[in-house]
């Protein structure tokens, strides 16, 4: 299929441009182990707190990461396609037959191919500092952060697309990032908060997948929680999808 053909050529296209700079890729190599080393011997006191297991704090800790990895590097993509815009690539692809789609979806995909490779290095590493995961919930984890990453890597691009500048999507991705990672109970759960915290956090989305993620890497696979989850996040990221790829159309129109 075309769209298939276009996809991939835009993939390749940002990967060798990932490849080009090296920096992002040992950013995010690093990143895992200075949260296992400088973060999670903090939380030792913690086990039995509520929220804490009485035993295994990293499986509190590591399936908050994976989403936060997720997270932060999808919205983190908006500023690609502000130098794409200044520097007229996108307009270049007007005069092209290439699926418009296919544009969004390269950059995306390879974001998710990043995170994916990112997250099982972090797997690996959190295995040697104690972690343990049950097989079957963490492949539906990975289901689960890539419609995270795919949702706010979508956004990201689509801010991008219509702010056009660095000093105006910067704060608009501070201003989401913050709200969402304190009130997600990615580093410490909501447990700890008090109840007016609580209340607030359950308008949050991201909430339902930090819980969702660390009843899966137990194995806990039917829980109402993963249920939750994925029916915030299915529709949530088609959504998203619909919306970035319209605001693509207009832009290479």
């Amino acid at each position: 299929m075309k769209i298939l053909t276009d996809i991939r050529l835009f993939y390749k296209r940002r990967i060798l441009e990932l490849l080009r700079n090296p920096a992002f890729i040992f950013m995010g190599i690093s990143t895992p182990i200075l949260y296992l080393t400088l973060f999670s011997p903090l939380l030792k006191n913690f086990a039995g707190a509520p929220g804490f297991p009485s035993t295994n704090i990293m499986n509190m800790f590591v399936p908050g990461m994976l989403i936060l990895s997720a997270f932060y590097n999808g919205l983190f993509a908006g500023w690609g396609v502000i130098d794409e815009l200044r520097s007229g690539v996108i307009e270049r692809f007007r005069v092209t037959p290439c699926s418009r789609f296919a544009i969004l979806a390269g950059t995306v995909l390879r974001d998710l191919v990043a995170v994916v490779v990112q997250n099982l290095f972090f797997i690996i590493l959190a295995v040697f500092f104690g972690f343990q995961f049950h097989i079957g919930g963490m492949l539906l984890l990975f289901v689960l952060f890539s419609l995270v990453l795919m949702t706010t890597s979508t956004l990201a691009n689509a801010l991008g697309l219509i702010t056009k500048s660095e000093d105006k999507l910067a704060p608009i991705i501070q201003g989401i990032t913050l709200p969402i990672t304190l009130l997600s109970g990615m580093l410490l759960p909501m447990e700890l908060a008090p109840t007016w915290l609580r209340t607030i956090a359950h308008f949050n989305p991201l909430y339902y997948v930090v819980v969702a993620a660390r009843d899966l890497s137990n194995g806990s696979i039917g829980t109402v929680a993963v249920a939750e989850a994925f029916l915030i996040m299915i529709p949530l990221t088609i959504i998203t999808l619909r919306w970035g790829t319209s605001l693509f159309r207009k832009a290479v129109a």
